[in-house]
């Protein structure tokens, strides 16, 4: 069978990879490395190089298990760039290397140093418009030159990627790992094991056989015809809250010609909201025309305004940047700085997912007895068969509905049979209760869900909400008829002498408000008002002799 042949184009930046010792120090060498590949058998089939390929610098990998014949060609910059000097002037040449190129290969590999390469792969997946062919930024902790070293790996991985498979993204490859190259930080200056994407899994693994995710991949821009904007705004820049940082630093770092911040806030987007001095500085930038962006300094994670902390930003005019790495929320705002629109258009384009950068928030949500969820479960269980479909809506549906009882999401419960327990008996009614969701608990109510029921545990809705002192849910079934058990009443007396015991009122005044009978003995036989008297507790028994005892 005759060979199939691909053409890579491998942009050869600098960084470790090809680094040679010079004086004890690491340094880049000009024309070693592609001397160096011509001696690999992995990276370089000797015979055919020499008999097909004319260039020095164009090499041709061994054959693929399916008979693929994958040819690359070295472009070496000179000078060669530590990846610590690389500038927005170097994406730029890049970006531009590869649109003149675009045409000639199938796909691209930046050989590039490991200490900016997140950002760089963050920069051109922007730059990088209506892109249809995989670009791979990848290079090594170690050289390849030494014995043991990744770069070897990584580069084959990234050629043999580029050369075989339609992905047409800005990546970065590692490790036997191809993450989307703006959801990618390095985390360890060290390890082969260098970069992390802690938001979205990897789009491919390397393993015995390269497996692609599909599902995350993102399909080719087909709209336009390729382009790279080299524009970037560099009036940028990062900064970090930590706790005691003063309003004057702030100020100063936002103060003209700076057009877009990226804000490192703490947890899910969150700020001090006790300074106003602090929010007002904000404020004002952000009413001046500075956008900035709220990323969290966690790892993993997004910003989220369920804290009022993080809503006081949002109020400071901030605008959430999901859960974009630093790198990725950087590069962007100097991608939409640069763009000749109106500053309003800017700040919807920087809460937009652009090219795959931040998580999409569900805008609309889908009811759990909606047809299309189901065909949602069974395609990805590949099952068409009409009776397995509707066992599996009876087996999932009660289970999903308490989950969605539990985040308060009434629009999902919508038309579902509420009365539906899950594996341990507890209904949508149960987990609003423990949770406090007064509106989930009305909505249940007003739609006749069934009050008087038990889980496993003999545990009512209305002594769950006793439990975790929900009082207004309390009140809510208490209104609409809801009693104690008979198990939950059996235990009651143990757990108000316990109360009264450490003198929590609060305890005892929910079960008072849930219809328990106070007076009840616990295990010794000691009722809670003979307790307090023993052991002193003067509120506690004072509000207990003020109970009128049972008829």
């Amino acid at each position: 069978m005759p060979d199939v042949m691909t053409r890579v184009l491998v942009i050869y930046t600098g960084g470790t990879i090809g680094m040679t010792l010079k004086d004890g120090k690491l340094v880049p060498t000009p024309d070693a490395l592609v001397k160096a590949l011509h001696k690999m058998p992995m990276l370089c089939d000797e015979e055919y190089t020499k008999v097909h390929l004319k260039d020095y610098n164009t090499l041709a990998l061994p054959l693929t298990k399916d008979n693929k014949r994958i040819v690359y060609t070295v472009l070496e910059y000179n000078p060669l760039l530590d990846s610590s000097n690389i500038s927005p002037d170097d994406w730029a040449k890049i970006g531009k290397d590869i649109e003149k190129n675009y045409d000639n290969f199938e796909g691209f590999v930046i050989l590039h140093g490991t200490d900016t390469m997140a950002y760089t792969a963050s920069a051109l997946s922007f730059m990088c418009e209506h892109l249809c062919k995989p670009i791979i930024v990848t290079g090594s902790q170690v050289p390849i030159y030494q014995l043991r070293n990744d770069g070897r790996d990584n580069l084959q991985g990234a050629v043999l990627i580029a050369g075989q498979f339609d992905i047409p993204e800005v990546c970065l490859y590692f490790y036997n790992q191809l993450f989307r190259g703006n959801r990618v930080t390095k985390v360890n200056a060290e390890s082969f094991d260098a970069f992390t994407s802690p938001n979205l899994d990897p789009l491919a693994i390397a393993e015995a056989d390269i497996i692609i995710n599909k599902h995350i991949v993102r399909p080719p821009d087909h709209t336009a015809k390729f382009h790279v904007s080299t524009q970037l705004n560099r009036n940028v820049g990062l900064l970090r809250l930590f706790p005691g940082i003063t309003t004057a630093t702030v100020k100063a770092f936002l103060q003209p010609p700076m057009k877009g911040v990226v804000l490192e806030t703490y947890g899910c987007g969150n700020a001090p909201d006790n300074r106003p001095e602090l929010l007002a500085a904000l404020k004002m930038a952000t009413d001046s025309g500075v956008i900035i962006m709220n990323v969290t300094q966690c790892l993993k994670g997004t910003v989220s305004d369920s804290y009022a902390t993080g809503e006081a930003l949002k109020k400071a005019g901030l605008i959430a940047g999901g859960d974009m790495t630093q790198e990725a929320a950087l590069s962007k705002l100097s991608y939409v700085l640069a763009k000749g629109i109106d500053l309003s258009v800017k700040r919807e384009l920087m809460g937009k997912n652009l090219r795959g950068e931040m998580s999409e928030v569900q805008k609309t949500k889908l009811s759990l007895s909606d047809g299309r969820f189901i065909q949602v479960i069974a395609r990805c269980l590949s099952i068409n068969d009409k009776e397995k479909l509707e066992a599996i809506r009876e087996a999932l549906t009660p289970p999903l509905a308490c989950a969605a009882a539990r985040i308060g999401d009434i629009e999902a419960l919508k038309d579902t049979n509420f009365s539906l327990s899950d594996y341990d008996g507890r209904t949508p009614l149960h987990i609003a209760a423990c949770e406090g969701h007064l509106k989930v608990v009305e909505y249940l109510l007003d739609h006749g869900v069934t009050i008087s029921v038990t889980d496993r545990y003999g545990a009512t809705p209305l002594g769950n909400a006793v439990r975790f002192r929900h009082k207004e849910v309390v009140r809510l079934l208490r209104k609409a008829g809801a009693q104690l058990f008979t198990d939950e009443l059996d235990k009651a007396g143990t757990e108000l002498c316990s109360l009264t015991a450490s003198g929590d009122l609060e305890g005892l005044k929910m079960w008072e408000l849930a219809g328990a009978d106070l007076n009840q003995p616990g295990y010794n036989g000691q009722t809670p008002l003979e307790l307090a008297h023993d052991l002193g507790k003067k509120e506690v028994r004072a509000f207990l002799k003020q109970l009128k005892k049972p008829k």
